[in-house]
């Protein structure tokens, strides 16, 4: 059998409901690793965010990370892809983000530095003291996000604000702003990268690490940030619980996440 680069999202493709991993997918993909494939995860979350996955998925590869912006060795740390968002244009979302009072945060590998304690940065920073030493990553507060800016590489920035009129508005003047690549990565949760940044890019980068063709790339998603990865690859799976204008672009449809979606698609296109 060829070799194949599989990649798969985190949150309602290979995890559960209950945000664990079934133990039917974990030794499905241990499998194909044994067998010669390629396994990789691409998620919204920074880099050391995702790798809290690998407490119950410990495998030794790389990790797609910022939407696609930083693809990082889990276990050696190598680097093969790191796009920064340029301090201009993070400066312009930072404006956009303080004018309507919004809740936002910039990513860096390993750490999240927000404009106050809620949303994504206090669900993390309330379960840091849970997380193992090795899963720990920096949560910061500082007094000032925009004079940030500049001083450190920025790969994303996520924002969010709770009246839903206030956070459309947001994405529209964002959506305006030329150099940006721009997805809603859940129903209120809106992320910002450097233009042509998606985690299709990810995957572009690991095929040229690994010399795999298109054809043999499978990647699996639910969400809207997963769209360009699902078009890129060259079978784009969605789960049936996946927003519907994903599974219209599909080559696959699967079961659920909480149905081993991965295993049941694995097992028919690779047979």
């Amino acid at each position: 059998m060829k070799k194949k680069l599989i990649v798969s999202d985190i949150d309602g493709t290979l995890l559960m409901s209950n945000k664990h991993i079934s133990e039917v997918t974990k030794k499905r993909i241990f499998d194909l690793i044994d067998a010669g494939h390629i396994f990789a995860i691409a998620t919204g979350r920074m880099h050391g965010a995702g790798k809290i996955i690998t407490q119950e998925l410990d495998y030794d590869g790389f990790l797609i990370s910022c939407n696609g912006a930083v693809v990082k060795h889990l276990k050696t740390g190598e680097v093969i892809q790191a796009i920064e968002l340029k301090p201009g244009l993070a400066q312009m979302v930072s404006e956009v983000c303080e004018k309507y009072g919004a809740y936002y945060h910039l990513y860096d590998m390993d750490t999240i530095y927000a404009n106050s304690n809620r949303n994504l940065a206090k669900k993390f920073s309330d379960g840091m003291p849970a997380l193992p030493e090795a899963f720990k990553f920096n949560v910061v507060f500082p007094e000032s996000l925009p004079a940030l800016i500049g001083k450190m590489p920025i790969y994303k920035i996520g924002l969010f604000h709770e009246k839903p009129e206030v956070f459309e508005a947001i994405m529209a003047e964002l959506k305006l702003i030329d150099g940006l690549e721009t997805c809603k990565s859940l129903e209120t949760s809106f992320d910002v990268m450097a233009k042509g940044v998606s985690k299709a890019t990810g995957i572009e980068a690991l095929q040229k690490y690994f010399d795999v063709p298109l054809e043999d790339v499978i990647a699996f998603g639910d969400n809207e940030n997963d769209m360009d990865m699902i078009t890129y690859a060259g079978v784009g799976v969605a789960m049936s619980n996946a927003m519907e204008a994903l599974k219209e672009v599909a080559d696959f449809v699967t079961v659920s996440n909480d149905e081993d979606g991965l295993v049941y698609a694995l097992d028919r296109l690779l047979h």
